[in-house]
């Protein structure tokens, strides 16, 4: 973060003893001259938009190039900045890469705020907006650079899990509390709803298929939710007995 630091008010005229520099210049413009930015050092809002515009220029280097591939310079170069720069904000790449998920997963993947309806209408709701913002190109790519890239850099495996946990399983696990599951069974419950409602993004992910559309996410996620809640003989409408009922 950069700070701003006061200049100090410079008075030319022989001060009268017992007379401060407030009383000479006038205090309004004391406190202006205390609060003043010395030349070419950037506001806080200027400092916080040229950190997002790192964090975009590399998002892009990254999901393009990969991890191994990307180039902290070119980073640094579409960003206006000098590498240096870079590096005293971010120690090294893996430091870099993961605030630029960060970002990422806070402006595209956040989940939204829930309503709280039936526990199948907030699993739904949930999965169908995260299909949805994780469908986006730019986030399929990053998702495949961790993907392949974790065996090579294992320094990234612990912040593709964060990632994961964080944006993914624990709203799921949120929603189960909420509805009456205690804290321990919810978290293994949200692991297999994950696994289901996403199974369909994460085969775009690996196998590079197409996108889906709205109306496919919707439908994959409701066809996963209801098995989830209901189980496969449930989803299929089968009159067919189960094992324990035959015989």
């Amino acid at each position: 973060m950069c700070e701003l630091d006061g200049s100090r008010a410079t008075v030319h005229s022989r001060a009268m003893p017992g007379t401060d520099a407030a009383e000479m210049i006038g205090e309004k413009d004391a406190r202006a001259a205390g609060h003043r930015r010395r030349p070419g050092r950037p506001s806080v809002r200027e400092a916080a938009r040229k950190h997002e515009a790192m964090l975009e220029a590399a998002l892009e280097e990254f999901s393009r190039h990969g991890f191994h591939g990307a180039s902290v310079r070119a980073i640094a170069e579409r960003a206006g900045l000098s590498t240096r720069t870079l590096y005293n904000r971010y120690p090294d790449k893996v430091a870099l890469f993961a605030a630029c998920l960060e970002m990422s997963a806070l402006q595209d993947a956040r989940p939204p705020a829930m309503t709280h309806g039936s526990l199948h209408d907030d699993l739904v709701e949930f999965a169908t907006h995260m299909q949805a913002r994780l469908n986006q190109d730019r986030q399929v790519r990053l998702a495949r650079v961790m993907y392949r890239e974790c065996t090579s850099f294992p320094q990234l495996e612990p912040v593709s899990r964060s990632q994961f946990e964080r944006f993914q399983l624990e709203p799921v696990r949120h929603i189960l509390e909420y509805h009456g599951f205690e804290a321990a069974q919810a978290h293994d419950l949200a692991v297999i709803y994950v696994a289901l409602a996403f199974h369909r993004w994460q085969s775009r992910v690996i196998y590079d298929e197409r996108p889906m559309t709205p109306g496919e996410i919707r439908a994959q996620v409701r066809a996963a939710t209801q098995l989830f809640l209901h189980g496969a003989i449930a989803v299929r409408g089968s009159s067919e007995p189960t094992e324990g009922d035959a015989g």
